[in-house]
């Protein structure tokens, strides 16, 4: 979520990933730079394929064996980034919030004989707090910049009107905004969070917790 919310202030879409090799232990980390035009060794910028688990896929080697590896996302993967979590060979994938516009996860279906002699699991959506606030901030990124659009920039409106009526609020943009300006850590985000929706008629999972 940090890596996550590293994205948003940098304009890019807040997702973060991280690879855990089979005792724990990060060998790869990325966030999505797609918007962004920055050099770091190993990964790609100003790309529509910059995303944030190819990023951090990237990080392991072409040799080797990755089954006992986890990938962990805040956002479930796209067609792009499932191919690359296959490709790649780790053994399983985490992500914390279904991408009802893009995700693949839920609907990828690939059956050839490469992949077969591979196990895959997948599990998900995780953790209640990740995945609301996964969710309200990659909404607000469509919500707030795409000027003039509102709503109608949001690919998921119908599947999820909560988060775009919780996007709508002005203590919530104002809330964001103001952690942008002042470069406050994800948690800090998170409790600003709560303070803004509290009142609201339906609060996300955090609220009350």
């Amino acid at each position: 979520m940090s890596l996550a919310w590293e994205a948003y202030r940098a304009g890019s879409l807040p997702i973060g990933a991280v690879v855990l090799d089979g005792s724990g232990l990060p060998v790869g980390q990325g966030r999505s730079t797609r918007h962004e035009d920055i050099a770091v060794p190993g990964q790609l910028s100003n790309t529509r394929i910059a995303h944030a688990e190819v990023n951090a896929l990237a990080r392991l080697p072409c040799r080797g064996s990755f089954q006992d590896h986890v990938l962990y996302t805040n956002v479930e993967p796209c067609c792009l980034c499932m191919g690359a979590a296959l490709q790649t060979g780790v053994g399983a994938l985490h992500y914390a919030w279904r991408d009802h516009y893009g995700g693949a996860a839920t609907s990828m279906v690939v059956r050839n004989p490469q992949i077969s002699r591979r196990g895959f699991t997948v599990v998900g959506p995780a953790d209640d707090v990740v995945e609301a606030v996964t969710g309200l901030l990659i909404t607000c990124h469509y919500f707030y910049r795409r000027p003039g659009r509102g709503a109608a920039s949001v690919a998921w409106r119908e599947e999820r009107p909560d988060l775009v009526t919780l996007a709508a609020q002005p203590a919530v943009a104002s809330a964001i905004s103001r952690a942008v300006a002042r470069d406050t850590s994800i948690d800090t985000l998170i409790d600003e969070l709560h303070v803004a929706v509290h009142s609201h008629p339906d609060p996300p999972p955090w609220v009350g917790s």
